[in-house]
């Protein structure tokens, strides 16, 4: 995987620079970063050894990809936002319906407004049948008027698509609008019934987040075609919920259709750690950011402000981009030549762990008694691995589902 770089003519080095700086005074890892004016890019950038090609996780960035499908469905007339959630799974309610899951209707879904005092995910995750678990929960307050973010919510989203349309949600949306565009690789996480996780688990590059905010910033048209109408964008995006008692501004500016709105301007989906798709309608600007960092309200300010001032005049002409190429370690990091680990009792059931160095490149084999599953790491570089571990713990707190294999990209050791 190559670094990204590209800067168009015109783009001020020197506020890349500086939002690289500060960036990294506030331990922030920005690991991929495209900003785009109308239909031109920008610049596409991405320290070594990441790339804006590199297909990762982005946590509840997934919701927005989420909420286009019902878009899609909307404008189809499969749906409106005002049929109730009863009436959309008859056969999967509770012996006892109460007032306020009567009420409940799909606009409340999709602006977190279900009623529920909290995230439901944890309840519905583990089930063979989400809809059925999410219908069968408490619903202690009357739908609109209690704020809460709800990946539970997002993932009965995904389950309404597959009623209405008998497809997957990553089949539908992929017909419907991610092939159109040329997102032809992601992957979609499933939970019980075959249901994407909705609100979670797709996996995306940075090309492909770019697109989905371009789609939007083009009120729906993409190369001339409508994917998706003018009308639920411009719903999708406003005011829907009032979020005012979370913590830091843009977290507390309001909340759309899966969507958050910005104190600056314009709206986003976000993503847990550092994933961002941003829309400034005022500048026609779109950007997406990728990383690890500690407090996305920081990230976020220094893209609003770096959109601001990245087409400024300046005199500089050389980007000094951080490097996260991982550091040699000491010689005594590594443990023995051909050594052998009896391992403690595990979920994974790695019974045996075989290590070895062949030049900077260092083997992790652990066996099962079976078979092995082997891992390589770098000494001051990353080496890519196709490892996959079917009982891996979940990476988001209990809400990922164990049962998916996961894939190792890159590891290195020191």
């Amino acid at each position: 995987m190559n670094s990204s770089r590209y800067i168009a003519e015109g783009v001020s080095v020197g506020a890349l620079n500086t939002y690289y700086e500060k960036a990294q005074a506030e331990h922030q890892e920005i690991h991929t970063l495209q900003v785009w004016k109308g239909d031109r890019c920008l610049c596409r950038l991405a320290p070594a050894p990441y790339s804006c090609d590199d297909r990762r996780e982005v946590y509840s960035l997934s919701k927005t990809f989420c909420s286009t499908a019902i878009g899609c469905a909307v404008d189809e007339g499969l749906l409106t936002v005002d049929d109730r959630i009863i009436d959309i799974f008859p056969d999967k309610l509770p012996e006892v319906v109460s007032e306020n899951l009567a009420k409940m209707k799909v606009r409340h879904v999709l602006s977190m407004n279900t009623g529920h005092a909290a995230c439901v995910m944890s309840h519905m995750f583990a089930s063979d049948d989400v809809a059925k678990a999410f219908l069968a929960l408490e619903v202690p307050f009357e739908p609109g008027t209690h704020f809460a973010y709800n990946t539970g919510a997002t993932c009965l989203l995904s389950a309404i698509i597959t009623r209405l349309t008998g497809e997957t949600l990553y089949d539908y949306l992929s017909r419907k609008i991610l092939f159109p565009i040329g997102i032809r690789d992601a992957v979609w996480n499933m939970c019980g019934e075959g249901v994407n996780e909705g609100g979670i688990g797709i996996q995306v590059t940075s090309d492909d987040i770019i697109k989905l905010g371009l789609l939007y910033a083009n009120r729906g048209i993409w190369n001339g075609q409508r994917l998706l109408s003018e009308e639920w964008i411009a719903e999708a995006s406003s005011f829907h919920s009032d979020n005012s008692m979370n913590g830091t501004p843009d977290w507390k500016c309001g909340y759309g259709y899966q969507i958050w709105l910005n104190v600056a301007d314009g709206y986003r989906g976000d993503g847990a750690f550092g994933q961002l798709m941003v829309i400034l309608p005022k500048l026609d600007i779109v950007m997406a950011a990728q990383g690890k960092v500690p407090a996305m309200q920081t990230e976020l300010d220094l893209l609003v402000e770096l959109a601001q001032h990245i087409l400024d005049e300046d005199s500089e002409t050389e980007l000094r981009l951080p490097d996260y190429t991982p550091a040699v370690p000491a010689e005594t990091a590594f443990p023995g030549e051909n050594a052998w680990y009896a391992l403690d009792a595990n979920c994974i059931g790695w019974k045996k762990l075989h290590l070895y160095r062949e030049g900077d490149v260092l083997t992790l084999d652990f066996s099962d008694g079976r078979k092995i599953s082997r891992i390589t790491a770098g000494a001051g570089h990353y080496e890519y691995s196709a490892h996959t571990d079917p009982w891996r713990t979940p990476k988001l707190l209990s809400l990922m589902d164990a049962r998916v294999p996961e894939t190792v990209r890159m590891a290195s050791y020191y």
